[in-house]
């Protein structure tokens, strides 16, 4: 036959330790309630620039394909970006390396540092270029990208 044990409070109430943590001596005091956890954002497109012909691949439907999201962490933030765009004319192909920007992203989503990355597209010699909030096709060795070609990147990072 199993003993059983309980844990009393100072008044001599019977406590469920996992439930009553106003007695635990000790306790850190920084810990997350359900009312802090971090929140996740809605999606939004607010503030991303299309230039130099560059657009959203769901041009016609006026989509979310070019999107970010934010996750408030409360010292920090982490961002979510997707993109999926397109450009309205060929960029390269000539003898020269050709970087064309096409998406300037807005401050809220500004990193704190430089973040540079470099995406491969399904044409050898192109590529998607991020630099901080800009996005760009870089071409290279007469690498060519014809107009319209859907191009797309995911892309997470940190900032304050």
């Amino acid at each position: 036959m199993a003993n059983k044990v309980y844990i009393k409070d100072k008044d001599g109430n019977d406590l469920l330790v996992a439930t009553d943590w106003s007695i635990i001596n000790g306790k850190p005091n920084n810990l997350a309630t359900t009312n802090q956890l971090p929140t996740l954002g809605a999606v939004q497109r607010d503030g991303i620039t299309f230039v130099n012909g560059g657009y959203d691949w769901d041009h016609v439907n006026n989509g979310y394909n070019c999107a970010y999201r934010i996750v408030d962490m409360g010292s920090f933030k982490l961002v979510e970006l997707r993109m999926m765009f397109a450009c309205s004319h060929d960029i390269g192909g000539g003898n020269m390396t050709d970087k064309t920007e096409l998406i300037q992203l807005p401050k809220i989503i500004q990193p704190d540092e430089n973040i540079e990355s470099w995406y491969p597209t399904t044409s050898e010699n192109v590529y998607i270029h991020v630099q901080n909030n800009n996005i760009g096709v870089y071409t290279s060795n007469g690498a060519k990208l014809p107009a319209n070609t859907l191009l797309s990147f995911h892309m997470v990072y940190f900032m304050i």
